[in-house]
């Protein structure tokens, strides 16, 4: 192959840089694919770095006691993926950080949220455990007041820096993901063109197109998702009382809360906040959001001053493939239309599912494993990491 070629040949072009997109190319390139990938953003812009990390084990799909399809499919993946951050798997994940071990899951005094909660430890007895509410350290500091009258399982379910995760497998594929400018778009022969300001345009011609875009896969007319979206809430100060990864059981097959933690660039500790406060959310407008996740926390943690923590609010659109009712599938999804491919992981913890079933694709379209190499993509720009939301310059704290 040499720079004069007017096309370069691309057995399988990625489009879109969050989760499903590059663990995909890590794993077309661990077999031997000639795989690239184009982002015409930040890499973990949409919805990757906008998720709370967590790797479900399928407990938060089993509170009314049955085995969902969701909790069927998704009880591998915490080990699937300790595997793959251990280096003992197709996907290599060393040197991304796991935030916790665990998560727990708490249960208010509340009958119904009792309940629940005992309808999953006897479903998921193998991976959830119930922990002695005076056991100062299997008990979350949060938690671990005498004030507090719930029980608290730990759950088999580990949390992840998404940015580290991306950063490593950026980081290992870096000569097989380029940065365009604006989104991707075929040309009328089926090639595509990368543009950047300084690069003279290069058209690519792909075997096989995959789109891992998320809400920009809605630029596929036969392949429009469906978007389901959350007012997510973020507090920080000096009061919260350490770290939590939890889920407060409600009323609902939904977590009343769900919180995960992290630090930003300044070092503060951050509580994230999801679960039903954010599903509920979506009809608040930023104050009402906040005056209800203030509310929320005085109700289930009365003990923390929480008239002294900052908060702020931002909304995000879940992009899934249409279900009937909106309903949230109960999986990944793949939808084929000749040589292009469109799918969405729907949880993080799926995407290694994902990227397993378009390889089981390939073969039909023609592909086999070929290394390719691209020299004249070799100074083109490459996308950097997107900013997680509570490090972002526009948002507003109150």
């Amino acid at each position: 192959m040499t720079g004069s070629d007017p096309a370069l040949p691309v057995d399988i072009l990625i489009v879109g840089g969050g989760i499903a997109g590059l663990w995909l190319l890590a794993r077309l390139r661990a077999r031997g694919y000639g795989a690239l990938l184009v982002e015409s953003d930040r890499l973990g812009s949409g919805q990757t770095l906008c998720s709370q990390g967590i790797i479900h084990g399928g407990t938060k799909y089993s509170l009314h006691g049955q085995l969902s399809d969701s909790a069927q499919t998704i009880a591998g993946m915490p080990t699937r993926w300790r595997d793959c951050l251990a280096g003992r798997a197709d996907v290599d994940l060393r040197g991304a950080r796991l935030l916790a071990e665990h998560q727990y899951l708490w249960a208010t005094q509340a009958p119904t949220s009792r309940l629940a909660a005992f309808f999953a430890s006897k479903l998921m007895r193998s991976r959830m455990e119930k922990v002695a509410n005076r056991d100062a350290v299997e008990t979350p500091p949060a938690l671990h007041h005498p004030a507090f009258q719930g029980a608290i399982y730990r759950l088999d379910e580990p949390i992840v820096d998404a940015a580290s995760i991306l950063a490593a497998l950026a980081t290992r594929h870096r000569d097989t993901i380029v940065l365009n400018q604006g989104p991707l778009v075929p040309n009328a022969e089926g090639t595509f063109t990368l543009r950047q300001p300084g690069q003279p345009p290069q058209t690519l011609r792909p075997t096989v197109t995959v789109y891992t875009a998320g809400a920009g896969n809605a630029a596929l007319p036969w392949a429009t998702p469906q978007l389901r979206p959350l007012h997510m809430v973020m507090a920080r100060g000096a009061a919260l009382p350490g770290p939590l990864y939890a889920h407060c059981l409600g009323v609902s097959e939904v977590p009343r809360l769900t919180v995960t933690s992290h630090y930003d660039a300044s070092d503060r500790l951050i509580w994230y906040l999801g679960g039903g406060l954010a599903e509920e959310g979506v009809s608040r407008d930023r104050a009402g959001q906040i005056v209800a996740a203030r509310h929320e926390l005085r109700q289930l943690l009365p003990w923390v001053d929480w008239n002294t923590v900052e908060f702020a609010t931002f909304t995000i659109q879940r992009a899934e493939a249409h279900q009937a009712g909106g309903r949230r599938p109960a999986s990944y999804s793949v939808l084929r239309d000749g040589r292009m491919i469109v799918a969405w992981p729907t949880k993080l913890a799926l995407a290694p599912l994902l990227a397993e079933r378009i390889e089981t694709l390939l073969p039909d379209l023609g592909l086999q494993p070929r290394p390719l190499q691209w020299p004249t993509l070799a100074a083109w720009p490459r996308p950097a990491l997107a900013a997680y939301p509570w490090d972002r310059e526009d948002m507003a704290w109150s």
